[in-house]
């Protein structure tokens, strides 16, 4: 049994997260973690996150009061946030897994560091299908070389702050990387409206054809899956820093 945290359980991704949690029996919500003078600060978070009952765990407006019941904090919030709970968690020695987006160089440095303290994971997209197509992206970049120009387009919701995507910037890391071309080479096109919950498009343009590798997403529950998935992954598993890519055993 796995004991988290979850962050922001007003949020849409984070409702998910706890719904997804409260479908499986080897994980247990120990209570939830939301801004100060919120409305649903000492209120179950089966309420807050929209379950429409109570499961037994409060939010809390400070996670120190809590934190000692987990073994990890999931936290799909923003980025401020995020940057409060990676410093407790390395406090208090608590895994975490950060699904957010939008952080500065500094703040990704911070947060990829900390997998020399903690349990540490932070994942753009927990996708099981988007981490697979990742590596697919990856092999065709590496056998294309300079016979093809790479573009990536994602679309979102309207409501999405970041652009391009914390998932497009991954799976253009990874095509550089393989490919040994520069990220700069690598164009981004990002499109906010209406309730898109994601997709991505990656074009591989080469002299009298074209290959397009696409993923979407037609509701954010497969986010949440993989979001559950790499929380007992991890409390498997001791100090360092993860990857999807792990708990799928790519």
């Amino acid at each position: 049994m796995v004991n988290i945290i979850i962050t922001a359980p007003r949020g849409h991704m984070d409702g998910l997260i706890v719904k997804a949690a409260c479908e499986r029996d080897d994980i247990r919500i120990v209570g939830g973690l939301g801004p100060a003078g919120r409305d649903y600060i000492g209120k179950d978070i089966g309420l807050a996150a929209g379950l429409g009952r109570e499961i037994g765990a409060l939010v809390y407006d400070d996670l120190t009061k809590i934190i000692d019941q987990c073994d990890l904090v999931v936290d799909f919030s923003r980025v401020e946030l995020s940057m409060e709970v990676l410093e407790i968690c390395k406090k208090y020695k608590k895994g975490f897994l950060c699904g957010t987006t939008g952080f500065t160089p500094q703040q990704e440095e911070e947060l990829l560091a900390a997998g020399k303290e903690i349990p540490m994971m932070k994942a753009a997209n927990t996708s099981f299908v988007v981490n697979v197509m990742r590596k697919l992206l990856g092999i065709a970049a590496n056998a294309l070389g300079d016979k093809a120009k790479i573009e990536i387009l994602d679309l979102h919701s309207q409501d999405k702050l970041d652009a391009p995507s914390g998932t497009a910037l991954e799976l253009a890391e990874e095509m550089a990387e393989r490919s040994g071309k520069p990220m700069d080479s690598i164009a981004f096109h990002s499109v906010r409206a209406g309730d898109t919950p994601s997709s991505h498009k990656v074009f591989f343009g080469c002299m009298g054809e074209m290959m397009e590798i696409s993923h979407h997403a037609y509701n954010w529950e497969c986010y949440a899956r993989g979001a559950c998935d790499a929380a007992v992954y991890m409390a498997g598993h001791g100090v360092g820093l993860y990857t999807m890519e792990d708990v799928i055993g790519l």
